[in-house]
């Protein structure tokens, strides 16, 4: 009896746990285990929560079309785990737990390494796949040769038949209803605007590939054209698992090859894959160093950027912030859109950051905590190193780092004001230049601004540039110019590549 444990990987193709666990039609259960840590853990959004059951929904149905069914046990995954191994042993069985390979939180680490210990212990076999490529070794060059030979490997079949006997289990179970009808509070939303589960996932990477990736590598960064579909809106089911990236590289790589005498097209598809490697690197890095998720990357900044409680002060931005009342319409219609959607694009993630962090003093803690409890593809490895990303601590061997301008946003991002005008009622009838200069000021119940954005930008950026100095300072020291001399020359080819891509932009923004 082998024993498939899903967690974020809730699908059926290229998935290699599956795979080698059915091989030889052997008798399979299939398993998804109900933590309530799970529903207790400070990040968890609740757009994210039904993303998970509907994807759970799908699996089941995915599984029976094939012969299976989805087992939905509930309690911690160590006990549930050793209990069921106990149970088939006293049936005459020999488990094989078959499960792959995640990046996980403090918690994650500890129950996987117990669960491997106790197989090992029972002398019963264990087999840890990939899901995404994931590897113990710390050296990122070797990983970026790896990965791409990962990511154009053949695929893992999905299975015809999944052999599932009826088995008479005292683990405690729940069925898809009860578990929607026991966590109704996570299930009851007002809008679901990225429904869950492999069969929706293989729809909207059909329909990307189809037409809505033209112009993607423009459109990305505008905030009303990415809420319209224009960008892939499939991170919700990389975050879940419920398409592997492997089957979304080899896929657009092939459209890229049908579309060759169409280079926008290339370049549009060339810039989603990038995105896939970026997401990917992110989760290897979290992998290798866990603690990134909750602490700074450079300890020079534990004194100025620390999970502390806000004083009234950083507490009342913190809130208007949250509730999008900032004043600054570009940054207050994202927030707005967080709230209701469970999502937003990166440029306006990466601006609301910075406003929060630098212009606001507001440590990156409660941002990353905030996002990660609205978030539909909410994912620790990307959100949080993006948050101390924002708030200019990572890269400190660069002279330089982006601080986004809110006003400026508006006139590059939206000049039509459609993104404005849906999230804010209160602007809506105002033009541009009224909006850019702040005519409405006095004739609006839009709040007026809540900080001098510029003041705060010369006197925060200041703090943070002088702690990135310091960082450099002593990395030099402890490394070497060598050291420097090697990441200022990926710092260059890097700016060259995003200067061609903004050159390339631009023409398009204005043949558009």
């Amino acid at each position: 009896m082998n024993i498939i444990w899903f967690r974020r990987d809730l699908r059926l193709s290229d998935n290699e746990s599956v795979v080698k666990a059915v091989a030889n039609n052997a008798e399979v259960l299939p398993c998804f285990i109900i933590d309530p840590w799970f529903y207790q853990w400070k990040d968890v959004g609740k757009a994210r929560v039904r993303f998970l059951f509907e994807s759970l929904e799908n699996l089941d149905e995915n599984l029976k079309i094939l012969g299976g069914k989805l087992y939905l046990f509930e309690g911690s995954a160590a006990d549930i785990l050793q209990q069921l191994t106990r149970e088939l042993q006293q049936q005459s069985y020999q488990p094989k737990l078959y499960f792959n390979r995640d990046v996980q939180v403090e918690y994650g680490i500890a129950r996987d390494k117990s669960i491997v210990d106790f197989y090992q212990q029972q002398q019963t076999e264990c087999h840890i796949g990939l899901s995404t490529f994931i590897q113990h070794r710390e050296n990122r060059e070797e990983w970026f040769k790896e990965y791409y030979s990962y990511q154009r490997d053949t695929l893992h079949l999905t299975p015809t038949h999944i052999n599932t006997p009826q088995l008479s289990l005292n683990v405690p179970q729940l069925t898809i209803e009860e578990l929607k009808q026991k966590y109704r509070a996570f299930w009851e939303t007002e809008k679901v605007y990225f429904p869950g589960g492999e069969t929706e996932a293989t729809t909207v990477l059909n329909s990307f590939l189809s037409s809505r990736y033209k112009g993607y590598h423009w459109k990305l960064s505008r905030p009303w054209m990415a809420q319209k579909r224009a960008t892939s809106h499939l991170s919700p089911h990389l975050a879940f698992g419920t398409v592997s990236t492997r089957t979304i590289y080899q896929k657009t790589k092939k459209r890229a090859e049908e579309l060759a005498k169409q280079p926008k097209a290339g370049f549009s598809l060339k810039a989603f894959r990038d995105r896939l490697r970026w997401h990917d690197s992110f989760t290897q890095r979290l992998y290798s160093h866990p603690e990134i998720a909750y602490t700074n990357r450079f300890p020079e900044f534990d004194e100025y950027y620390k999970p502390d409680q806000l004083t009234s002060q950083q507490q009342e931005l913190f809130q208007a912030w949250c509730e999008g009342m900032t004043g600054f319409p570009m940054v207050d219609a994202s927030m707005r859109q967080l709230e209701r959607m469970g999502w937003m694009n990166f440029r306006m993630r990466a601006m609301c950051a910075t406003f929060l962090t630098i212009n606001c003093g507001v440590s990156w803690h409660h941002g990353a905590k905030h996002f990660m409890n609205y978030l539909v593809d909410g994912d620790l490895a990307i959100n949080n190193w993006q948050w101390q990303m924002q708030a200019g601590i990572t890269n400190p061997l660069s002279d330089t780092f982006r601080i986004y301008n809110p006003t400026k946003n508006i006139k590059d991002r939206d000049p039509e004001l459609n993104f404005i005008y849906h999230w804010i009622e209160e602007l809506r009838g105002y033009s541009l230049p009224e909006i850019l200069s702040g005519d409405y000021m006095n004739n609006s119940y839009y709040p007026q601004p809540i900080i001098d954005w510029s003041q705060t930008r010369k006197v925060n950026g200041k703090i943070v540039s002088n702690l990135r100095k310091k960082v450099k300072e002593r990395l030099l020291s402890e490394k070497g110019e060598e050291y420097y001399n090697a990441t200022a020359t990926k710092r260059t080819v890097e700016k060259y590549r995003e200067s061609k891509d903004r050159q390339y932009q631009e023409v398009q923004d204005k043949s558009s």
